[in-house]
């Protein structure tokens, strides 16, 4: 009698240590898990996966995937993204989503244009084409236009005249002979880094009929013009606040003119049958 109670319990110690087996063996495979932080358009990727020796992730942005455990990815756009890591151990698999919120980064006007590294050009003009003005930067937040400006070493913004379509309909505002395929100004800022004037559309049509609005102080931020890699750059934005209903987009050019009032530059470059204003995504 009591070897077969020795009996029983040494196979139900060994069926024990069966199903625990069979547990572990179950438990052993990859299981997918990270979290993320993002500062501005980079965001720095970490892997807390389980048990995983090959890593696939996919940023949702239709970018080149990663083949790293722990990456850094550069993201072009603010927005919501819903990225994917799949992992692999033995065989088996294992995947992990989760929405990422990029905001972009926080524009300073301070003349330490850093924060504009990894913001992608709004508009290059070609070679050639535009006289002072070369290329721009633009960024949208919560309540400002942010721009990003490049000239040539003669580029000064003596006088500046910036035409803003902020609604995103270039049927409405004064249409330019300047940007005939595409333009509709509801707004002119006109003036220069020490003072200027906001104007608003009035119309009736697009003709050039305008009233003030506001000044420069109340309306604008410019940093001090520096020249970076051999060319002319300034920072500056616009307050949203007092620019109507904006949606999706807000449309934009620039002229610069000297002291005497003679244009010496504009981007997008101008007076050709193709010319539009540039577009700043909201």
């Amino acid at each position: 009698m009591k070897n077969k109670l020795l009996l029983f319990l040494g196979l139900g110690f060994l069926l024990l240590a069966t199903f625990s087996c069979e547990e572990d063996d179950e438990n052993s495979g990859p299981k997918a898990v990270f979290s993320y932080v993002a500062d501005g358009f980079v965001v720095n990727f970490t892997d807390f996966s389980q048990n995983a020796s090959e890593y696939l992730w996919d940023f949702g942005d239709d970018s080149e995937q990663s083949l790293q455990s722990n990456p850094t990815h550069i993201y072009s756009k603010k927005g919501d993204y819903l990225v994917t890591l799949t992992v692999k151990s033995n065989g088996q698999t294992s995947t992990f989503q989760d929405s990422v919120y990029v905001l972009g980064p926080n524009i300073k006007i301070d003349g330490d244009f850093t924060d504009w590294e990894h913001v992608a050009y709004t508009h290059t003009n070609n070679e050639g084409t535009g006289g002072t003005l070369l290329a721009v930067k633009t960024f949208a937040s919560a309540g400002h236009l942010n721009f990003y400006l490049e000239g040539t070493q003669d580029f000064s913004l003596a006088v500046m005249d910036l035409y803003l379509d902020a609604d995103n309909n270039p049927e409405t505002g004064f249409k330019t002979w300047m940007y005939p395929a595409a333009s509709g100004a509801d707004f002119l800022f006109e003036g220069n880094p020490t003072g200027g004037s906001v104007f608003a559309h009035v119309g009736p049509g697009n003709g050039w009929s305008w009233n003030e609005v506001a000044n420069f102080g109340e309306r604008m931020q410019f940093s001090a013009i520096k020249t970076v890699g051999g060319k002319k750059v300034v920072e500056f934005s616009i307050k949203r606040e007092g620019l109507g209903s904006m949606r999706n987009a807000a449309n934009f050019a620039i002229l610069e003119m000297n002291s005497g009032w003679t244009e010496v530059g504009n981007i997008p470059h101008s007076q050709q049958a193709s010319s539009k204003f540039a577009s700043i995504d909201l």
